[in-house]
C-alpha cells in the first residue's frame, strides 16, 4: 500500500462518510428549498471530508514502517472513526445533539453505569456492529490498493472538495447575515461543525443585515439575589421535604398505576398542579430550575462559585437541619459544587446495583435521618428517585405486561411504545409504593401534619408521543418531555385543591422563601418565577439546553442556539408558523441575563 493508495483509501472513506451523514439529516428533516439542498451538499461533502483528510493525516506516519503497518493504520483509524460515527448518529436520534465532553464525562464519570444502563442485547449488537465495521474498512483497504489515481485525478478530486468547503461556509455566512432559515437550521446537524461567520465583514463591504430580534444580552459577573432578603420567619417552623422523581410523566399519576398517591391526594392539605412545566428537558436544568428559579444556562456561574440557591443557603441560616438523599450521584452532574455545596457532609449517593435499589436505600436512610435528627429543628429534606428513568423495578413487582427492556439501538418511529411503556409504568408503580411509604412513616411519627411536601419530577420522559422517534428526554421541549406533575402537601389547608392553571419550576422558590421562610422581597429579587399560588398569567417560560435557549409562550416554543440555529414548533412539536410575538422573544432573552451585573 503506498501513499497514492492512502489518498484513495481516504477519498473512499470519505464519500462513505457522506453517505452515513445524510442519516442526520433523515432524522432531522431535509430543507425544503433549493437553497437548502445547495446548502446540504456543501456541507455534507466540505465538512465530512475533513475527518477523512485528518484519518490520512494520522495514517501518514505509517507509510514510513511499510505497507503492513499503513493497512493496518487505515483499518484501525478507519474502524475508530466510524463507530464513533455511529454512536454519534445514534445519540442524535434520541436527543438531538452530538457526543461532546459533557456527555463523555457523565458517561466514563462515577455515576455512569447508574445514569446509562444498557441491556445484554444491546452490547451483543455493538459487538457484531463493531466486527462489521472493522470488515467493511478491510474491504476499503482492499480496494484503495487496486485504484491508481493519476495526479489529475488527484488534483481534480481535492479541487472539488476545495469547491464544497468554501461553499458551504461562504453560503452559511450569507445565510446568517440575512436569516435564511433553511440554511442557519442544518449548522447542528453534523458534528464538530462551526461553519464561517462574516457579518462584521459583509457589513463593512456594505451589505444590509437583517435585524436580529434574537440578539442576546450581554452577561457579567453574577448578581444574585439582587437585593439583600428580608425574612420573618414563623415562630414555628414546619418542616420541608421536596420529593423529586426523576423522568415521571404528567400523565402517570393515575388511580391504576400510583394508587398509593392517589389516593393520598384525596386527603385533606393537598394542592394538585394539574398544568405544570418543569424549567428543562433533562436532569441537570429540572433540578437546577426548581431550586434556583432560573434556567440552567446559569449553571456554570453558580458552579465556579459553590453558590447555593437561596431555597437551601436560607433554610441553613434559620436552623433547618437539612437531609439530602438522592438515589443516583450527586456529583453527576455536580449538584454538589452548586445546588448542594454548603450541605455539610452530603450524602452523596446510593448503595444498589440498580435504580430501584438505590431508591430504597434512599428512602431507608431518610427514616434513619428522621430516626437521628434533632427533633427541636425543622429539617429541610429532599428524596430523589430514580427508578422510571431507569426502567427499573423489582422483578415481582410489574403489573402492568408485555414490558420489555429499552434497546435503543431497536428504536424507530414505527416501533410500537407498547412494552417500553408498561415496562416504565411498573417503575412508576414501584415509585408509588415507596411515596406511600413515605407518607404513612411521617404520618406514623406524627410529623404528618408539621411538613410541607412537595412532590414533582425532574422532567417527562417520551415514548414517541411525537411520532418524530423521540424516545426519552433531552430532545425536545415539547410538553411531553417537560410537563411533570405538582403534589404540594399542606396540613393548613383544609380539603383538596386542583389548580389547573399554568405553574413553573420557578415558581417553587419563591414560593417556598414567601411562605415558609417569611421572605418579603419581591419575587424579582432572586427568581424567574412568581408564588405557585397567584393564578395571574405567568412571564414567557425561559429554559435551557445543552447549548440551546428556550423560550415558551403558552404552547408554542422558541428554540435557538449559540451557533445562529432558530427552530419553532407547539408543545407537541408541530410547525408553526406564526412568530412568538417579539415582546414576549424580548421579554424572555432579558431573563437571560437578568442576574448579571
Amino acid at each position: 500500500m503506498t501513499k497514492r493508495n492512502l489518498f484513495a483509501f481516504c477519498v473512499l472513506q470519505g464519500l462513505l462518510w457522506c453517505v452515513a451523514s445524510i442519516g442526520y439529516f433523515y432524522v432531522n428533516g431535509f430543507a425544503a428549498d433549493r437553497t437548502g439542498h445547495l446548502f446540504t451538499f456543501f456541507f455534507v461533502t466540505g465538512h465530512t471530508f475533513l475527518f477523512a483528510w485528518l484519518l490520512g493525516l494520522l495514517c501518514t506516519p505509517f507509510a514510513y514502517l511499510g505497507p503492513k503497518a499503513l493497512q493496518t493504520a487505515c483499518v484501525s483509524g478507519g474502524s475508530i472513526l466510524s463507530a464513533w460515527l455511529g454512536v454519534d448518529l445514534i445519540v442524535f436520534a434520541q436527543y438531538r445533539f452530538h457526543i461532546d465532553l459533557a456527555l463523555l464525562e457523565m458517561f466514563f464519570g462515577p455515576a455512569g453505569g447508574e445514569i446509562f444502563a444498557f441491556p445484554a442485547g444491546l452490547w451483543t449488537m455493538a459487538a457484531l456492529g463493531t466486527l462489521a465495521i472493522i470488515a467493511v474498512e478491510a474491504g476499503l483497504v482492499y480496494l484503495s490498493k487496486r485504484l491508481t489515481l493519476s495526479n489529475r485525478w488527484i488534483a481534480g478530486l481535492l479541487g472539488l472538495w476545495l469547491v464544497c468547503f468554501v461553499g458551504y461556509n461562504g453560503l452559511y455566512a450569507w445565510g446568517k447575515f440575512y436569516l435564511i432559515p433553511s440554511v442557519i437550521s442544518q449548522q447542528k446537524v453534523l458534528p464538530f461543525a462551526y461553519p464561517l461567520s462574516a457579518n462584521r465583514q459583509l457589513e463593512k463591504w456594505g451589505f444590509s443585515p437583517k435585524k436580529d430580534p434574537l440578539s442576546t444580552h450581554a452577561s457579567g459577573s453574577l448578581r444574585y439575589p439582587l437585593a439583600t432578603l428580608t425574612c420573618h420567619p414563623p415562630t414555628v417552623a414546619k418542616n420541608i421535604l421536596i420529593f423529586m422523581i426523576d423522568a415521571w410523566r404528567a400523565d402517570m399519576l393515575t388511580e391504576q398505576i400510583m394508587p398509593q398517591l392517589s389516593s393520598w391526594t384525596q386527603q385533606p392539605g393537598m394542592h394538585i398542579f394539574t398544568n405544570h412545566l418543569s424549567g428543562g428537558n433533562s436532569t441537570m436544568g429540572g433540578v437546577f430550575s426548581l431550586f434556583y428559579g432560573m434556567p440552567h444556562s446559569y449553571w456554570d456561574d453558580f458552579t465556579s462559585q459553590h453558590l447555593p440557591p437561596l431555597l437551601i443557603s436560607q433554610a441553613l441560616s434559620l436552623g433547618y437541619e437539612p437531609g439530602i438523599f438522592a438515589s443516583s450521584k450527586l456529583t453527576s452532574p455536580a449538584f454538589d459544587r452548586n445546588i448542594f455545596a454548603t450541605i455539610p457532609h452530603l450524602r452523596i449517593g446510593s448503595a444498589g446495583n440498580s435504580s430501584w435499589e438505590r431508591d430504597e436505600n434512599a428512602v431507608k436512610d431518610f427514616e434513619h435521618f428522621l430516626d437521628t435528627r434533632n427533633p427541636k429543628q425543622p429539617f429541610f429534606g429532599f428524596i430523589f428517585l430514580d427508578a422510571p428513568h431507569g426502567y427499573s423495578s423489582p422483578s415481582a413487582e410489574k403489573p402492568f405486561t408485555p414490558a420489555k427492556e429499552m434497546n435503543y439501538l431497536l428504536l424507530t418511529n414505527h416501533t410500537d411504545p407498547t412494552p417500553y411503556l408498561n415496562q416504565y409504568k411498573n417503575a412508576v408503580h414501584f415509585t408509588d409504593r415507596l411515596i406511600g411509604h413515605v407518607f404513612t412513616d411521617l404520618q406514623k411519627r406524627h410529623l404528618l401534619e408539621n411538613t410541607v411536601i412537595i412532590l414533582t419530577a425532574d422532567h417527562g420522559q417520551e415514548l414517541n408521543d411525537s411520532h418524530r422517534n423521540f424516545w426519552g428526554h433531552n430532545g425536545n421541549f415539547t410538553d411531553y418531555q417537560t410537563k411533570v406533575p405538582l403534589v404540594i402537601y399542606d396540613a393548613s389547608n383544609p380539603k383538596s385543591v386542583r389548580l389547573d392553571y399554568r405553574t413553573t419550576h420557578h415558581d417553587i422558590a419563591p414560593t417556598v422563601l414567601q411562605n415558609l421562610y417569611g421572605c418579603t422581597n419581591p419575587a424579582e429579587d432572586y427568581t424567574l418565577g412568581r408564588n405557585l399560588f397567584d393564578s395571574t398569567p405567568r412571564p414567557p417560560l425561559v429554559s435551557a439546553g445543552h447549548t440551546e435557549k428556550v423560550i415558551r409562550w403558552g404552547d408554542d416554543i422558541l428554540v435557538f442556539n449559540k451557533f445562529g440555529r432558530m427552530e419553532q414548533y407547539n408543545h407537541r412539536l408541530e410547525p408553526v408558523s406564526q412568530p412568538l410575538p417579539p415582546e414576549k422573544i424580548q421579554e424572555g432573552l432579558k431573563a437571560f441575563s437578568r442576574f448579571y451585573k
